[in-house]
């Protein structure tokens, strides 16, 4: 096992960790693991049609949140690196998002989700450490922000079947603020914009970020819609996703895609829509509505539209 105290505090006994970061109010949120799996691991910046290598073996992976700390990604990570450091691991590699490839490198890391880790696509940091004959012998690191709050989340690969680790509650008080679906009162009135200008975008729909699964809870835009196709046995739409300018076109167009494509299956499969009703497909990037140089921008620009088809009257 990893015997540098510090890293055994931080994999086994967070507080005691966070303590020695001066950070007491840090906690382990969220861990998986499974006895035999593979990992996609980088060992170097995203590249097009590079093959990621895999490692095998058991695998466990935590994701650990230091709210209200304000710390730099470098700030979160350097401690456990220099740790493993000390314990006889060695760097294989490093980066910091648009050195790692923005976008398309962190797609291509198999990590926990929104909301229990999130990644700032502007602003994470990428580290892989090993040690042959270690226990684990393969250890990634990410970290990243929301606001103050960090995040960092650690994947463990090993020959031998690691052990499972209490979940810390994230405090109330210490929770991540993130966007609740608008009520029906708050939706703008999507069926009206949609007939007269042939379009309307989804506003209240939730993904995770790079997530192509909408989070399952009912949202008026799905419901007015449905209602309104059930009314118009006629009605023909497409659903569009789009996305921000951050990674490669290829990258975006294939999550807009399949953003769309998640729509257009909760339509079916919860509101029962006729299938011919509905066709999905993704944009990516090629038609934003605001400029990609802002977060504000950029938030605007990751949406899922209506294009009304037809219509016979």
């Amino acid at each position: 096992m990893i015997r540098a105290a510090v890293v055994t505090a931080l994999l086994c006994a967070w507080p005691a960790f966070a303590a020695e970061l001066d950070l007491p109010s840090a906690s382990m949120t969220a861990t998986d693991s499974t006895p035999a799996g593979t990992v996609r691991l980088p060992e170097a910046p995203w590249a097009p049609g590079a093959a990621v290598p895999a490692t095998e073996g058991a695998i466990r992976r935590s994701v650990f949140v230091v709210p209200e700390a304000g710390f730099t990604t470098l700030q979160l990570i350097a401690p456990m690196r220099d740790a493993l450091g000390q314990d006889g691991y060695t760097q294989v590699f490093s980066c910091a998002d648009a050195q790692c490839g923005g976008f398309d490198f962190r797609f291509q890391l198999d990590l926990i989700g929104e909301p229990d880790m999130h990644v700032d696509l502007g602003d994470y940091r990428y580290i892989l450490m090993r040690k042959p004959g270690g226990d684990p012998h393969s250890v990634a690191m990410v970290a990243s922000s929301a606001g103050r709050t960090g995040f960092v989340h650690v994947t463990e690969v090993s020959d031998s079947e690691l052990r499972d680790i209490a979940v810390d509650p994230m405090p109330p008080e210490t929770e991540v603020e993130l966007a609740e679906s608008p009520n029906i009162s708050d939706v703008p009135d999507i069926l009206e914009t949609m007939t007269s200008t042939g379009r309307a975008v989804l506003a209240d729909l939730q993904f995770g970020t790079g997530a192509a699964t909408l989070d399952d809870e009912a949202y008026a835009s799905l419901t007015a819609l449905a209602d309104w196709l059930d009314a118009n046995p006629s009605a023909r739409i497409v659903l569009v996703g789009h996305t921000d300018a951050v990674g490669s076109l290829a990258a975006n167009t294939s999550l807009s895609q399949r953003r769309a494509e998640a729509v257009a299956d909760r339509l079916r499969q919860r509101y029962g829509t006729d299938a011919t009703q509905v066709q999905a497909a993704g944009a990516g990037y090629l038609a934003p509505l605001s400029s990609n140089l802002t977060a504000e921008g950029r938030a605007a620009n990751r949406r899922v539209e209506v294009v009304l088809l037809s219509l016979e009257q």
